[in-house]
C-alpha cells in the first residue's frame, strides 16, 4: 500500500483539479488579466506539489533530489507546452473558431495532451526497465529534433500540411460552418462532420506529435516514474489560461522556441553520454567516463537559464519592421 499510495493521492489530486478547471472554464474567454492570475495560480499550484517532494521525508536537505528533478522536469515540460499552445493558436486562427468555441477547443486539446502522454510515459518506463539502450536512442532523438525545432518556419505548423487532416479533409464530408459545439450537423438533408470535427482530429495528431517529442524530455532528466508523471500533468493542466495569455504577448515568447531547442539537444546529450559512459568506461578503464553524470542541479540551472535568457532576448531585440509574430 505504501508505495502506490502517492500514486492514489496524486491522482485524485489531479482528477479534482480538472474538474475544478473545467468547471471554472467552461465556455470562458480569458482577458488578459485574468489569465496572468490563473496562469499564477496553477504555477503556484505546482510549486507546492514540488514542496510534497522536496518534504516528503521530512526534511528540505534529505532526500531533495526527487525535488530538484520534479522542478527540472515542470519546467522543461512547461516549454514545451508553450510551444504546443502556439501551434494551437496556429490551428484556432486556421479553422477560424468562434471565440465562444475556443475553451471548448482548449478542453479536447488539454485532455488529449494528458492521455497521449499517459500512454507514452507507460510504454516509456516499461520499454526503459527492459531496454537500457533506448536511452541512446531517445537521446540522439532529442538531439535531431531540437535541431530540427530551430530550423522549422511558422507555415510547416499549418494544418494543411498535416497528414490527417488531408486524410480527413479528403475523405469525409465536411461543412464550411460550425454548428455551435457540434461534430455533425445536417444541411439541406444532408448529414456532414462539422469543423469541429477537423480541429479535434488536428488537435490529437498534435498531441500524439508533441508526447513523442516530451516524454523522451523527462525521462532524460529523470528515470523516476513517479517524477515523470507528476511534473507532466502540473505542466498540462494550467494550459487553458496560458492559452489566453499567450495570444496577447506572443512576441516576448517568439525566441523561446530556440530556447527549447537548445533545452533538448543539452537533455538528448546528457542521455547519449551518460550510457555511453557506462558502456566505454569499462572498456578503457576509465572512471571518469564510466561514471559520467551530469548533475540534477546543473540540469535545472541549465533548462532555467536558457529559458530565461530566450525570453529575455524576445523582449531586449525588437522585431524587424513587417515581420511577422513567430509562433
Amino acid at each position: 500500500m505504501t508505495d502506490y499510495y502517492p500514486w492514489i493521492v496524486f491522482n485524485v489530486f489531479v482528477i479534482i483539479l480538472l474538474i475544478f478547471d473545467l468547471y471554472i472554464s467552461k465556455g470562458k474567454i480569458y482577458k488578459f488579466k485574468s489569465a496572468l492570475i490563473w496562469s499564477l495560480c496553477w504555477v503556484s499550484i505546482s510549486m507546492i506539489v514540488a514542496l510534497w517532494f522536496f518534504v516528503e521525508d521530512g526534511s528540505l536537505m534529505t532526500n531533495n533530489e526527487r525535488g530538484v528533478s520534479f522542478l527540472a522536469g515542470y519546467i522543461a515540460e512547461k516549454a514545451l507546452c508553450f510551444d504546443n499552445l502556439f501551434v494551437f493558436i496556429i490551428i484556432f486562427e486556421f479553422f477560424q473558431i468562434p471565440a465562444k468555441l475556443q475553451s471548448l477547443a482548449l478542453t479536447y486539446g488539454i485532455m488529449g495532451a494528458l492521455i497521449t502522454r499517459a500512454i507514452f510515459i507507460a510504454l516509456g518506463s516499461i520499454i526503459l526497465s527492459n531496454f537500457g539502450w533506448v536511452l541512446l536512442i531517445m537521446g540522439i532523438f532529442l538531439i535531431y529534433t531540437g535541431i530540427k525545432i530551430s530550423l522549422v518556419k511558422e507555415s510547416d505548423s499549418n494544418p494543411e500540411n498535416n497528414l490527417i487532416y488531408r486524410i480527413a479533409n479528403k475523405f469525409v464530408n465536411v461543412s464550411s460552418e460550425f454548428d455551435g459545439s457540434r461534430f455533425r450537423t445536417n444541411i439541406n438533408g444532408v448529414k456532414k462532420f462539422t469543423p469541429m470535427f477537423l480541429v479535434v482530429i488536428v488537435l490529437a495528431s498534435t498531441d500524439i506529435v508533441f508526447a513523442i517529442d516530451s516524454i523522451p524530455t523527462i525521462f532524460g532528466i529523470t528515470q523516476d516514474v513517479f517524477i515523470v508523471w507528476t511534473s507532466n500533468m502540473m505542466a498540462v493542466i494550467g494550459m487553458r489560461p496560458l492559452y489566453f495569455l499567450i495570444q496577447e504577448i506572443q512576441n516576448q515568447f517568439r525566441f523561446l522556441k530556440y530556447g527549447l531547442s537548445l533545452i533538448l539537444v543539452f537533455i538528448g546529450f546528457k542521455m547519449s553520454m551518460e550510457y555511453l559512459g557506462e558502456k566505454i568506461g569499462p572498456l578503457i578503464n576509465s572512471e571518469y567516463i564510466t561514471h559520467f553524470h551530469i548533475n540534477t542541479y546543473i540540469s535545472l540551472g541549465t533548462i532555467v537559464g536558457i529559458i530565461t535568457a530566450s525570453i529575455l532576448l524576445s523582449n531586449i531585440i525588437k522585431e524587424k519592421d513587417g515581420s511577422k509574430n513567430i509562433k
